[in-house]
């Protein structure tokens, strides 16, 4: 058997190595960049929407998120971080050798493997008692963008292209951008045009107020009748705690506008307790199931009290 000499040696061709750039290290990199991505972009969007059912507290989606915001991006590049080692990465390796065993390109394959490990992902999320097409669509759907990004980075690199840290973390700030620009178009759009119009409290009028409104432990009760007096059973008091007072006796109420986010109200009062009945009940529920309801204190944090009609 002929034996390459020391002057042949450069001759022998050797199997094709990454370029220069950080190789593995900035697959994941770049996996963990693009999940990351698409995870502020879309808590960025869903921040935008509209409320779609009752929160009851005066709730801004906006300003909240702004203070979870630290903790949030925390958590996001960890998990950012564990998604690529635990799926784009896998997905790719296992790519990779299932190509070479077909002499198939590696893309389609790699796109069939991340397809399965969603799947298999997904069998978890059901295990833990999430609807498993829904589990699916979260596993496979979030996973399929860093691994494509992911695969163009590695075929850079088998190309030789040197892909630098700083140039993964430019293009990324680039595409989080223009999300946050189309998300931002896009809810703006929905809202503007009404297809995206939220939750919104019921009108139900004064004549459907009279009743009986009572709490579900049946502690606080609201008898309203239609020639505007009422009786009030335990009503709360305007500071919520042990201490605080309750009211009951006879009363008079009013149907009102202007609540807080516009919404319908019913203006209560009780003598004797001026100033210390808590005045006004809120609507909440849906038109076919109507509340009351008051926060004791803090709008943001306080004591909840609904009354549904009995």
């Amino acid at each position: 058997m002929a034996v390459a000499t020391p002057a042949e040696w450069n001759q022998v061709p050797r199997a094709p190595r990454r370029g220069p750039g950080p190789g593995v290290g900035a697959v994941a990199y770049t996996a963990a960049s693009a999940f990351g991505t698409q995870a502020l972009v879309a808590l960025s969007a869903h921040a935008l929407l509209p409320p779609q059912e009752e929160t009851y507290y005066a709730y801004d989606p906006i300003a909240d998120s702004l203070l979870l915001l630290p903790c949030a991006l925390f958590v996001l590049v960890a998990a950012a971080f564990l998604h690529a080692l635990l799926f784009t990465l896998p997905a790719l390796a296992l790519g990779a050798a299932v190509a070479r065993r077909a002499g198939d390109p590696a893309a389609g394959w790699t796109l069939a493997v991340a397809g399965a490990l969603g799947a298999a992902y997904a069998v978890l999320g059901w295990v833990r008692g999430a609807d498993y097409p829904t589990a699916l669509l979260w596993t496979v759907g979030t996973g399929l963008l860093p691994v494509c990004i992911a695969l163009a980075v590695d075929r850079r690199l088998q190309r030789g292209v040197p892909v630098s840290y700083g140039r993964i973390v430019g293009e990324s700030v680039l595409w989080l951008l223009g999300g946050l620009v189309v998300a931002a178009l896009v809810v703006g759009a929905g809202r503007h045009t009404g297809h995206l119009s939220g939750y919104r409290p019921p009108e139900i009028g004064r004549a459907a107020t009279v009743g009986t409104w009572t709490e579900e432990s049946g502690t606080t009760q609201l008898r309203l009748r239609g020639d505007g007096t009422a009786s009030v059973i335990d009503a709360p008091g305007g500071e919520a705690g042990p201490e605080a007072v309750h009211c009951s006796g006879p009363a008079t109420w009013s149907y009102a506008d202007g609540g807080r986010d516009g919404r319908t109200a019913v203006e209560l009062a009780v003598p004797g307790c001026e100033g210390r009945a808590w005045g006004r009940w809120l609507f909440a529920g849906t038109e076919e199931a109507p509340e009351l309801f008051a926060v004791v204190g803090e709008p943001e944090s306080g004591e909840l009290y609904v009354l549904r009609r009995g």
